[in-house]
């Protein structure tokens, strides 16, 4: 693996970003517990960001986490990235951030939208059922199986609208375990 590749990797979440500029700040070193609290993340996470930051960061004999020399130099990639004193990059930062949108959130979004169209079938054939049941003209086991199925059909439409809310910043994650992104 290329050196850039492997620092973009370990670059490539916020949390990790973080962690390297709280080591930093530390002139001792930073204890786990002193990057734990103040990220305020749960020790699974904690122990995979440092994880995927061997070689960037390292433990001294008193147990506390400095920044090696490819470490320093990724931070100063990355706050040479952060500085832009005449603003003239943002409108190429818009640009950038648009074109790396989710490469499947239109699948995604696509398939929500047929979920809808199928749920909202789905409600109107059961509330048609239940609605013989209850007048008289089906058998009378429909209609508290309809009325189960069409309440389900509603959780069902509320959990698509929802994921149709946060598909963006879903995709994103998905994409993300997936690699893609």
């Amino acid at each position: 693996m290329a050196m850039e590749d492997a620092v973009i990797q370990a670059l490539g979440h916020r949390e990790r970003r973080k962690i390297l500029k709280i080591v930093r700040a530390s002139e001792s070193g930073a204890s786990y517990s002193e990057i734990a609290a103040e990220l305020g993340i749960n020790t699974g996470r904690m122990n995979y960001h440092l994880r995927q930051l061997q070689g960037l960061i390292e433990r001294d004999g008193e147990r506390r986490y400095r920044l090696t020399p490819l470490g320093e130099q990724s931070l100063s990639v990355l706050n040479y990235l952060t500085e832009d004193p005449s603003g003239r990059l943002e409108a190429y930062l818009d640009t950038a951030w648009l074109s790396q949108s989710g490469s499947i959130h239109p699948t995604v979004t696509g398939l929500l939208y047929i979920g809808m169209a199928f749920d909202f079938l789905f409600l109107i054939v059961w509330g048609y059922l239940g609605y013989l049941a209850a007048v008289g003209d089906g058998p009378t086991i429909i209609l508290p199986i309809a009325s189960v199925l069409f309440i389900l059909g509603l959780l069902g439409l509320v959990g698509i609208a929802r994921a149709l809310k946060t598909a963006p910043t879903f995709v994103r994650r998905l994409e993300r375990k997936l690699g893609v992104a």
